[in-house]
């Protein structure tokens, strides 16, 4: 197993469907465990724990992935930032085998509609890349999402395509699974 630990320099109130945390907590870190194709384990919370412990972080407050892909992306950008992991082999009927891991944490505090929209923002952007691909699928069996906004008031509750900042984000969201991917 390899374990990157992304730190995003700040708490965020996090809505997530990874395997770690278990919907809604505050989070300050990314964490990917890559293991290989045939990893299978009916408790991965487990290695979670393990490797939370191995490389010394607070598990609370991490988001964690856990996956079989090589090809991953950590970007900063203005308004916040953008962890992506893909890797698509077999492809099934309407989910690929695979996982695409997106998390996107916003500079800016959301209400629980806004963390919804920005769900809502980047599955619609995975699925534009994974068509621009030519690739008939809408994602993969295992994929998983977590985002983030900062901890505040003056919560924003549309950060869709239709807004600026959802503009970029599923720019860069549906930029990044396409590099991933052609790899």
């Amino acid at each position: 197993m390899k374990i990157r630990v992304f730190d995003l320099g700040n708490n965020y109130i996090t809505l997530t469907s990874a395997l770690h945390p278990k919907g809604i907590a505050i989070v300050n870190k990314v964490m990917s465990i890559f293991v290989d194709k045939g990893y299978s384990n009916l408790n991965p919370i487990d290695d979670i724990l393990q490797a939370c412990n191995t490389m010394k972080v607070d598990c609370n407050h991490v988001v964690a992935f856990i996956t079989a892909a090589k090809n991953y992306s950590f970007l900063s950008e203005d308004y916040g930032k953008i962890f992506i992991s893909a890797g698509i082999d077999e492809s099934g009927e309407n989910a690929g085998i695979g996982t695409i891991n997106i998390a996107v944490f916003l500079n800016r505090s959301l209400s629980i509609n806004g963390l919804l929209d920005l769900v809502r923002t980047i599955t619609e952007a995975k699925s534009g890349a994974l068509s621009d691909l030519n690739l008939k699928l809408t994602g993969t069996v295992s994929d998983a999402v977590a985002v983030g906004g900062l901890i505040g008031e003056g919560n924003v509750d549309f950060v869709g395509p239709g807004t600026k900042i959802g503009r970029r984000i599923a720019k860069d969201v549906r930029n990044t699974v396409k590099l991933l991917l052609s790899i």
